[in-house]
C-alpha cells in the first residue's frame, strides 16, 4: 500500500483521501455532498443494512445502480452486491468518503422505513459444486476443502458448507460458536456429525453472510431472527429456513435444507407394511373423515401427509392447507401459512378454508379446542381432513382429544385412521454384511413378535433357527457410519365397532390397547420386522424404540 504512505498527510481531508484510494483500485469516485443519492436509489438497500456495511445507492436508472462504498475490502460488501445482482441489478461500486457517508445516511428519512427483504435466489458457485461432486468423497476430503477453502478464498466456504451439505443429503447446518471457535456440523439422517472448526474471525464473515442471504439484520445480536434464502444448484431450486439465537458472546445459527427432490412423495417409499398400506389408501379413497398422523418433532408427519395429499392430488378436486411453515410449495394444491401476530391461526384459518368449497383439506396441527372441533365438524360434513397431533403413539391420540374438549359424541363419527410414526435409519447399502444373531438376542425377537396378527404373519415367514441380522460396516458412500438414508415405522389404529362403543365411555390407553390388540401392531414390532428384512439394525431399532 505505497500510495498510501502519505496517509496521515491527508486524514484531515477525507475527500483527497477517498479520490485517491479510487484512483489507485481504478474505480469512481463521488462527493456526496455534490451528487445527491436518489430516494429510488436508497429504497433499494436497507438501511440498517447501509449503516452496517457504510454503503450508499448513490443512483438508479432502471435495472442499474451505483453502490457508493467507503470501505471496498469489506467482504460482506461483495456479499450485497452479489445478492442485488441475484435480484437482477447490474451494480458498480464506487468510492465515497466517511465524510460522504456521514451526510448521505440522513436522507433515509426521507423514504418511509420499511425493511427490505433479500431473501432471494443464492446461486452456489459452480466451480465450488464441481469441486465437491467429483472430488470429495468423505468427512476428511469435506474438512480438508473448507480449511484450504478458508486460507485461499475465505468468501466462498458459505458455498461449499452448503454443497457438502447437499451431497450428503443432510437436513439441517448447525454452526456453533464457543469461546474462540465455532463448529460446523450437519444432521445425517436424524444425528448431528462434526464437519469443520472455524475460527471467531472465519466464523463471523460466515455469519453475516448468512444474515445478508437471508433478509436478517447484521447488527441485531441480542435476539433471535428467523429467516429464509433459496438456492439454485444445477437447474434445482433448494429452499434454505434460517434460524438464529443469541448464545453467550455470539449467536448460533441453523440452517433447515429443504430440498423436495429428495422426500420421497410415493406412499409405497415410506416403508408401510403391505397390509397397512391397503388400510391407508381405504382411508384416503373415503370422500370425508378424520385422519391424524402422531409422534414428536422430526419424526417424519409431515413428509407422509405430503405423500398422501400427492396420491390423491386430481385436478377434479381442490385441497387446502394451513400450516405453519408451509414446507414444502406444490402446484395445483392451495397453501396458507399461520401468522398468529395477524390473527391467522389454525383455527380461523380453517374455517376460512371451509367457506372455499374444499374437498381434501391438511391442517398442520391441531393444539386447541377450537381446531379440534372444527377440524371435526368439516370431517362430519364432508370433508376429508388430514391432521397432526402431538401424542407418542396412536393410543395416546384418542385420550387428547379428550384432554382438548372435544365432544365425545363426535369422535367415532369423525375419525377414521390414526397413524404413529418414527424415523430408522436404513443401512447402507454399500457397507451392508449379514451375520449370526445370538440365542438370547433371537429369543427377545420371538417374544416381542409371537402375537402379531395374522394379517402379517401370513406375510412374513422368518426362519428363527439361523437368524440373520445386517449391519453397515462404515464407508465413503456413508459417511463412515454404516447408515444412509431413514425409512418410516408405522402404528395403525383403525376405528371398528368395538372402539366407537368404547370411546363414549372416555377410555385409557390401556382400555383402548386391549379393546384393539388383536388387529395391533406396535411401532417396536414394525422396526424388528425391518431389521429382519435387513433394512436396518437391532441397535437402530433400540435407539428409537427402546430395549427389546
Amino acid at each position: 500500500m505505497d500510495n498510501f504512505k502519505d496517509f496521515d498527510k491527508f486524514q484531515k481531508d477525507q475527500e483527497k483521501l477517498a479520490m485517491t484510494l479510487a484512483d489507485s483500485l481504478g474505480m469512481d469516485y463521488y462527493d456526496l455532498q455534490v451528487n445527491k443519492p436518489s430516494v429510488e436509489a436508497l429504497k433499494v438497500v436497507d438501511e440498517e443494512v447501509a449503516l452496517k456495511l457504510k454503503v450508499i445507492p448513490i443512483k438508479k436508472d432502471l435495472n442499474t445502480i451505483i453502490l457508493g462504498v467507503v470501505d471496498p475490502f469489506n467482504p460482506e460488501v461483495e456479499t450485497l452486491k452479489q445478492k442485488l445482482e441475484n435480484e437482477g441489478l447490474k451494480v458498480s461500486l464506487a468510492i465515497i468518503s466517511n465524510q460522504s457517508f456521514d451526510i448521505a445516511k440522513d436522507d433515509y428519512k426521507f423514504i418511509s422505513r420499511r425493511k427490505i427483504s433479500y431473501a432471494k435466489v443464492f446461486e452456489v458457485n459452480t466451480d465450488v459444486i464441481n469441486d465437491v461432486n467429483q472430488n470429495i468423497d468423505n468427512r476428511e476430503d469435506l474438512q480438508k476443502v473448507m480449511l484450504r477453502t478458508l486460507e485461499e478464498s475465505p468468501f466462498f466456504l458459505l458455498d461449499y458448507v452448503l454443497a457438502g451439505a447437499l451431497k450428503f443429503n443432510a437436513s439441517d447446518i448447525h454452526f456453533e460458536p464457543y469461546e474462540k471457535k465455532a463448529i460446523i456440523r450437519y444432521r445425517l439422517d436424524g444425528l448431528l456429525y462434526d464437519v469443520c472448526e472455524l475460527s471467531q474471525t472465519a466464523y463471523d464473515l460466515i455469519k453475516n453472510r448468512i444474515k445478508v442471504l437471508s433478509g436478517l439484520m447484521i447488527n441485531v445480536t441480542n435476539k433471535p431472527q428467523d429467516g429464509s434464502f433459496s438456492l439454485t444448484v444445477i437447474n434445482k431450486k433448494i429452499d434454505i429456513r434460517v434460524s438464529i439465537i443469541p448464545v453467550g458472546i455470539n449467536e448460533a445459527i441453523v440452517l433447515r435444507v429443504l430440498d423436495f427432490s429428495q422426500i420421497k412423495v410415493n406412499l409405497e417409499d415410506l416403508g408401510f407394511r403391505e397390509d397397512d398400506l391397503e388400510f391407508l389408501n381405504e382411508a384416503i379413497a373415503a370422500p370425508n373423515g378424520l385422519i391424524l398422523n402422531t409422534g414428536p418433532t422430526g419424526s417424519g408427519k409431515t413428509t407422509t401427509l405430503y405423500s398422501i395429499l400427492m396420491k390423491i392430488k386430481d385436478p377434479t378436486i381442490k385441497i387446502v392447507t394451513v400450516e405453519n411453515p408451509i414446507e414444502y410449495k406444490i402446484e395445483g394444491i392451495s397453501q396458507t401459512q399461520v401468522d398468529e401476530t395477524k390473527g391467522l391461526t389454525f383455527a380461523s384459518a380453517l374455517r376460512a378454508f371451509l367457506r372455499h368449497d374444499p374437498d381434501v383439506i391438511l391442517v398442520g396441527e391441531i393444539r386447541d379446542k377450537e381446531t379440534a372441533d372444527t377440524a371435526i365438524q368439516a370431517a362430519l360434513t364432508g370433508h376429508l381432513v388430514l391432521s397432526t397431533l402431538h401424542t407418542n403413539d396412536t393410543l395416546g391420540a384418542i385420550p387428547r382429544l379428550f384432554s382438548l374438549g372435544v365432544d365425545v359424541k363426535l369422535i367415532p363419527s369423525a375419525l377414521r385412521l390414526i397413524i404413529a410414526q418414527r424415523l430408522l435409519r436404513q443401512i447402507c447399502s454399500n457397507c451392508k454384511e449379514e451375520y449370526s444373531a445370538d440365542e438370547d438376542l433371537i429369543k427377545k425377537i420371538k417374544a416381542k413378535l409371537i402375537d402379531l396378527p395374522k394379517r402379517v404373519k401370513t406375510s412374513f415367514n422368518f426362519d428363527y433357527t439361523n437368524l440373520k441380522l445386517a449391519k453397515g460396516k462404515g464407508c465413503d458412500k456413508c459417511f463412515n457410519t454404516g447408515y444412509k438414508g431413514r425409512i418410516g415405522i408405522f402404528e395403525f389404529l383403525r376405528m371398528s365397532k368395538a372402539l366407537e362403543e368404547l370411546i363414549y365411555q372416555k377410555p385409557s390407553e390401556a382400555e383402548i390397547l386391549k379393546a384393539i390388540k388383536d388387529d395391533f401392531v406396535s411401532l417396536q414390532q414394525d422396526a424388528l420386522i425391518k431389521a429382519l428384512e435387513h433394512k436396518t439394525t437391532i441397535e437402530e431399532v433400540e435407539r428409537i424404540t427402546g430395549l427389546i
